[in-house]
């Protein structure tokens, strides 16, 4: 059971040469304190579901006693969800706020430096964080408040801690992909797409890659180099979705047009027997072919073509249809090609239909059920607006393994939230993650 001492303090400020004083009342009743603000209130909830027994307090059996461990697991969830920017901002804040860092775990107003969260970041396994995220999802999952019936899929960029990506650097590199930034070796250069109305640019990072319910709530995830791409991820990230919560056949996985691959649809639909609804990439599409009245396709010359037979592409799954140049078709003497096409001195023009028998081409994207349940991808879009940034996430750390681990308390924090309010017995507000805790 998470609890704090209930200290009493009595606080006193003299003020002189006509300067600001007050004097407090004779004590400050830490339990009070918590219960009359929101904020603290918040947080008392979030650390009173947040289950740390598996973790150990201490990583040293001899020598100092240190820093507890689940003091700074706490504080860093306070972090995330305060959308403090930085470590040492953090140590501002919780100095600025001695209840919350004695609810935190660390007495007195006594913090660790700066360094100390830097190193718990970067030598913690990533394991250990993913393993609190699967535990608490189980716990909503336990209490009815996530289904396992409907998956979204998506990523957000992570910008880097480079000059590479300031704008204000006249000398930054957004073009060579080879010059890796000398202090974060790991991150790559991808492309940033911003909101409508702003320019798109390149930059430098990693991607958080995740699969969210339809609930809001983030069941797996990673962090990885930005050249990855978001279907590369999928099929491993829903492997582990498979393995770690076992949904069900039937299942319905919603993303956008950049998981618009063969292979995906096949892992989805094939073996997986569930669902995807995917829109269809216009960069990995042709535009029809102009058709005559006969529904076949005209020729350059508008003459409409003749049919010539079919055949199936075994390696595409493709039934094709071809069709040739009808004065070739015809085989009449002295007849040519009203605009002198190139290949009308040989074998003459061709056109083929393709009929593509794919658990891609299986999609219903022409339904009224394909567009409701499309709508539901919003859902991460979502998520990501309180995550952080609306664009891009931002880190402060140089590590791969350090920005992995920042990524994955950034989601344990929204499903301690949704925890939270599930325990107070508000499970409308799961995804209020700064109001859940208020007294209507």
């Amino acid at each position: 059971m998470y609890y704090i001492n209930d200290c009493l303090h009595n606080t006193y400020a003299k003020g002189g040469n006509g300067m600001y004083s007050f004097q407090t009342t004779f004590f400050i009743n830490t339990e009070y304190a918590i219960w009359q603000s929101e904020p603290l209130r918040a947080y008392w909830e979030i650390f009173n579901v947040l289950d740390l027994s598996t973790i150990p307090d201490r990583t040293h059996d001899s020598g100092r006693k240190g820093y507890s461990v689940h003091a700074m697991i706490r504080a860093l969830i306070v972090k995330h969800r305060e959308r403090i920017t930085s470590i040492p901002r953090l140590i501002d804040h919780l100095k600025g706020n001695p209840i919350l860092a004695e609810m935190c775990g660390f007495p007195n107003g006594i913090l660790p430096d700066e360094s100390q969260f830097y190193r718990f970041l970067g030598q913690t396994k990533h394991s250990i964080f993913s393993d609190l995220l699967l535990t608490h999802n189980k716990a909503l999952i336990e209490k009815k408040a996530l289904s396992l019936d409907t998956f979204i899929l998506d990523s957000k960029p992570v910008l880097a801690a480079t000059k590479e990506n300031n704008p204000k650097n006249p000398d930054r590199n957004l073009t060579k992909k080879d010059q890796k930034p000398a202090r974060n070796p790991d991150a790559t250069l991808g492309y940033l797409a911003k909101e409508p109305g702003g320019s798109s640019s390149f930059f430098w990072g990693y991607r958080t890659h995740v699969i969210v319910s339809k609930e809001g709530i983030a069941l797996v995830e990673c962090t990885l180099p930005n050249s990855v791409a978001d279907a590369e991820v999928a099929q491993t990230l829903i492997k582990q979705l498979k393995k770690l919560y076992s949904f069900e056949t039937g299942a319905l996985f919603i993303a956008d047009a950049s998981y618009d691959v063969n292979e995906l649809y096949d892992f989805i639909i094939g073996r997986l027997k569930c669902q995807a609804f995917i829109p269809v990439n216009p960069r990995a599409t042709r535009s029809p072919h102009p058709l005559g009245e006969h529904g076949r396709p005209r020729c350059d010359a508008e003459l409409e073509m003749s049919f010539d037979g079919t055949w199936f592409d075994t390696r595409r799954r493709t039934l094709k249809r071809k069709f040739i140049c009808p004065i070739k078709k015809s085989k009449k003497q002295g007849i040519g090609c009203p605009v002198n096409h190139p290949k009308s001195h040989g074998y003459g023009c061709t056109r083929y239909f393709c009929e593509v028998r794919t658990a891609r081409a299986s999609v219903p994207r022409d339904s009224a059920r394909f567009t409701r349940e499309y709508a539901r991808r919003i859902t991460v879009e979502q998520y990501f607006s309180r995550l952080g940034s609306i664009e891009a996430e931002q880190t402060t750390h140089y590590r791969h393994r350090t920005v992995q681990n920042q990524m994955t308390i950034a989601h344990l924090t929204q499903s301690l939230v949704a925890l939270a309010a599930v325990s107070m017995n508000r499970p409308e507000n799961i995804r209020s993650y700064r109001t859940f805790a208020r007294i209507a």
